[in-house]
């Protein structure tokens, strides 16, 4: 099908390349361009008769996960607003469906989209260097708890977002030649290693080490760009000694956060307090550190309870509160340990909000994301020529796989926000998948 009107690929087409500013802007306008571009989707597949975007294992997945989470709603009624939010996320599922209708019927891959990514990224890096440099951003953030936040202001999710968005904008550089196995762009492999600089700046460490973990997926899947990312990663390293050493006071060390900070969280230097209640693994170490240890011990309390149907998608909000659940500790006037609005971990949220049934769903899409990277991996190591198409598909299973890993903290899993920085790059894998596959047959 061919859409014969440019206002739909202007609102649409481009919306959907511009949609990381969409996101920085905040949920409310993210979220009625999620709802117009889906509504425009279906509208047309359904009108067109071309069910291809249903009639596919992907589709059957996400609908059996949409269960899952209507039935541990529907089952646990705390308030109207955390059953609103079960019912109505079968959105952010079609989201990806209709990501994949815009790239089959648009073409977004061009230099505009590649111009919009150049002027968006420099202002990041731009006012984050900034904020790091003179204690204020261009809107005059101030840095909070020694970290940058950029023009996230009071959330700290400036390193998550760009961690997210970092792929995206690697897909479209290869879809327009201007990442590939003949030449080296000095110029997007040193804006690439600015952006992972930044990541670093802003200190959270979880976006630091899925970072590393996508380079490294990466790495072994694509021959073809080894070289990019072995350049990239020299360029971080000379950045990482030099930009720091040029700010006069110590306030902000990334470097201590990162590692030094890690390491005594994760063997209970300083909360030797906590260990009579929260026991460490192995009487050694905690799951990250104590607060996370605490979040999924008081997890396994409520999960015994709800094994099958889970507790519903804000069940721990409200249950960790509950007196058979908490991790007491009266000797520190402690009576709420552990409790949190989520587990901050996905797996351990999945298996209490959607019971054994959602979390074995979402182990599923683990395991079947860990296939494809292997076979992307066998198709890569085949091929004689750079062949955009299965390098743009391995560039995102590679981001779907780092928001899935299962070994490390992460935000709400159904947080809106979070929750369509997920399934972004689901709908460029849907289309690369789908385009490959038509080449085959």
């Amino acid at each position: 099908m061919n859409l014969q009107i440019n206002l739909p690929k202007l609102l649409f087409g481009y919306g959907l390349s511009i949609f990381p500013l969409l996101l920085l802007s905040g949920p409310l306008i993210s979220e009625l361009f999620l709802f117009s571009v889906t509504f425009f989707s279906i509208f047309y597949i359904v009108r067109q008769k071309n069910f291809i975007y249903f009639k596919n294992k992907f589709f059957i997945f996400f609908l059996f996960f949409y269960l899952s989470t209507v039935y541990s709603t529907l089952l646990n009624y705390y308030s109207l607003d955390s059953s609103l939010g079960g019912l109505f996320y079968f959105r952010i599922p079609l989201f990806a469906i209709s990501i994949w209708f815009i790239l089959n019927n648009f073409n977004v891959f061009n230099k505009k989209t590649i111009f919009f990514y150049n002027l968006f990224f420099l202002l990041i890096i731009f006012d984050s260097l900034t904020q790091f440099y003179s204690g204020q951003n261009l809107l005059g953030n101030e840095i909070i708890s020694k970290r940058i936040s950029s023009f996230f202001g009071d959330e700290l999710i400036l390193g998550g977002f760009i961690t997210r968005i970092l792929p995206i904008f690697l897909i479209y550089l290869v879809m327009n030649d201007l990442l590939n196995k003949e030449k080296i762009n000095i110029y997007y492999l040193l804006l690439t290693s600015f952006l992972c600089f930044i990541v670093y700046l802003s200190g959270e460490r979880t976006s630091f080490a899925l970072l590393i973990l996508f380079f490294f997926m990466l790495f072994y899947i694509s021959k073809y760009l080894r070289k990019s990312i072995v350049i990239i990663t020299v360029f971080f390293l000379i950045l990482s000694f030099v930009l720091p050493s040029l700010k006069s006071s110590n306030e902000i060390n990334p470097a201590n956060r990162m590692f030094s900070k890690s390491y005594n969280q994760i063997f209970g230097k300083g909360e030797e307090q906590y260990e009579n209640h929260k026991k460490k693994i192995f009487k050694k170490i905690y799951i990250f550190s104590h607060d996370h240890h605490g979040h999924y011990l008081l997890s396994y309390r409520i999960f015994k309870d709800y094994k099958i149907s889970g507790t519903g998608i804000k069940g721990f909000r409200y249950l960790c509160r509950n007196k058979i659940y908490i991790l007491e500790n009266p000797a520190l006037k402690v009576f709420n340990d552990g409790c949190s609005t989520h587990p901050h971990n996905t797996y351990v949220q999945i298996l209490v909000s959607n019971g054994l049934i959602g979390f074995l769903l979402i182990l599923f899409a683990f395991f079947y994301v860990l296939r494809e990277i292997f076979l992307c991996k066998k198709k890569n190591k085949g091929q004689t020529f750079f062949d955009k198409n299965e390098i743009a598909k391995a560039i995102a299973i590679s981001a779907i796989f780092i928001n899935i890993w299962p070994l490390i903290p992460s935000g709400n899993f159904f947080n809106n926000w979070l929750s369509m920085l997920y399934f972004y790059p689901i709908g460029f894998y849907l289309y690369f998948k789908h385009i490959n596959e038509k080449k085959i047959s």
